[in-house]
């Protein structure tokens, strides 16, 4: 009998649980439950400035809707704070929809990590390992030197991965099925430098899938790759997208309907989120001529992006800081 799963990538754009010090008294507040906002300190955007606790309130409550309506079988996230916060969140927010949550400190300075979550309901997907990539060299032979740089952060000097590439075993009918959860060097001003850190990046994962393979498992590569394939420096992805044991559900779409992201300053959207399985693993969703609603949620969406999407948003979603997230959660079911 065949066993299908839902598997889906989110990056939840700055996933944090920080008390909040700055804009509320400390009575009558519940810190311990309260997963935070976007940004550095408490209750703050990404520019600093603070945002209310109503209005980080309906923001997560949009990411929740945004999850809920993806119905992950498996979820992979990326720019959450820790394993504490993806519990918090879980219970808070998400009424337990997940019953096993993952997730290993990386070596990024703002302190965003990658994860992995199972849906309480599937009892037959366990977990048989859990490895990780953080100690990763760069050079054969060589060591990653950690270091806090005063006004920057903590360091991970001569590391592959800018966060890690988590990687677990799971069981599935019988099966091992690998994910790989990522989340690639982003773009920046300086495009030569993180070009080459990207492509380091996934020809490591490329590696990864090879001796998956090689121990007859069935790898899935999923998450933020931060480039889109179709770009001029989509070719630091190659390793993944054009690997031949590994295939791209969504490369037969076009750019408008398998688009991921929006960026807001540019007012642009890219496809930057993947999700990679075996060439063995029957693709069952997105299947046909188009791309569904719940293939790629984009409910969650600031109103800024209305050139690009005119279709329905959770009631509550606005231009600034009500959106669930800056990207939309991916999904593809397969079938084994």
């Amino acid at each position: 009998m065949a066993t299908q799963v839902r598997l889906t990538t989110f990056n939840l754009e700055n996933l944090f649980n920080r008390y909040a010090f700055l804009d509320m008294p400390w009575e009558n507040r519940d810190f311990e439950r309260f997963v935070q906002s976007v940004g550095v300190v408490s209750l703050a955007s990404r520019r600093g400035d603070l945002v209310s606790y109503p209005i980080t309130e309906i923001q997560r409550n949009n990411t929740a809707l945004a999850i809920l309506d993806a119905q992950p079988d498996v979820l992979v996230v990326q720019e959450i704070e820790n394993i504490y916060t993806l519990r918090n969140f879980n219970d808070t927010y998400l009424n337990h929809y997940f019953g096993h949550i993952l997730s290993i400190d990386g070596n990024d300075p703002r302190g965003i990590d990658v994860g992995l979550l199972i849906k309480r309901s599937r009892t037959d997907i366990t977990i048989e390992q859990i490895r990780t990539h953080i100690d990763d060299s760069e050079k054969k032979g060589g060591t990653v030197k950690r270091q806090s740089v005063p006004g920057f952060g903590y360091t991970a000097a001569g590391a592959v991965f800018s966060r890690d590439c988590l990687e677990v075993d799971l069981n599935v009918a019988g099966k091992v099925l690998t994910v790989m959860a990522n989340h690639l060097k982003a773009q920046d001003s300086k495009p030569k430098t993180s070009d080459a850190r990207r492509k380091l990046q996934a020809d490591r994962v490329a590696a990864v899938v090879n001796a998956a393979v090689a121990e007859n498992k069935l790898p899935v590569v999923m998450g933020d790759m931060n480039v889109d394939a179709q770009a001029k420096n989509g070719k630091t992805i190659n390793a993944l997208v054009k690997h031949p044991e590994l295939r791209d559900p969504y490369a037969g779409f076009p750019k408008k309907q398998a688009w991921t992201h929006y960026y807001d300053s540019e007012d642009s959207v890219s496809r930057l989120d993947y999700i990679l399985p075996h060439k063995s693993l029957k693709v069952i969703t997105p299947a046909g001529a188009s791309v569904g609603d719940t293939d790629i949620v984009r409910k969650g969406l600031t109103t800024k992006a209305i050139k690009h999407y005119d279709g329905p948003r959770y009631g509550t979603v606005g231009p600034v800081n009500t959106e669930a997230s800056d990207h939309c959660p991916v999904t593809v079911t397969v079938e084994l």
